[in-house]
């Protein structure tokens, strides 16, 4: 799984690719989780180069959604690929996030982690 970062006027926007399972799943958490601190709290997760998620990357998904909404913030996912669709739907899960709209290519200011600290251990 590969995670980068990057931060608009308007969303934090997190891009995953690669697969997302249970040796994956807890960076994924523990990085959607620390980007919340940021001062904007919108976060936006883009999927679409996901090519595997299993049931702990929608636990991850749905550990940052919490935190979001606790946080007055939010947490949308964008163009989920076939695989994050078809685990979100055999969960029954799906409708708990909400769907960024489609728009045009992502702002390309990359800030990784040193904008973003880790969520601590």
């Amino acid at each position: 799984m590969d995670l980068s970062v990057t931060v608009s006027a308007d969303a934090i926007v997190c891009r995953v690719s690669g697969d997302v399972d249970i040796a994956s799943s807890s960076a994924l958490r523990e990085r959607l989780v620390g980007l919340l601190r940021l001062p904007n709290p919108r976060l936006v997760v883009e999927l679409s180069q996901v090519s595997f998620m299993d049931a702990s990357g929608v636990a991850a998904l749905l550990a940052a959604r919490r935190r979001s909404l606790l946080l007055g913030g939010e947490l949308r996912l964008a163009e989920p690929s076939s695989p994050v669709r078809r685990v979100l739907e055999a969960s029954g899960l799906g409708s708990r996030f909400e769907p960024e709209p489609k728009r045009g290519p992502w702002p390309l200011t990359d800030h990784r982690a040193e904008t973003a600290p880790a969520a601590p251990h």
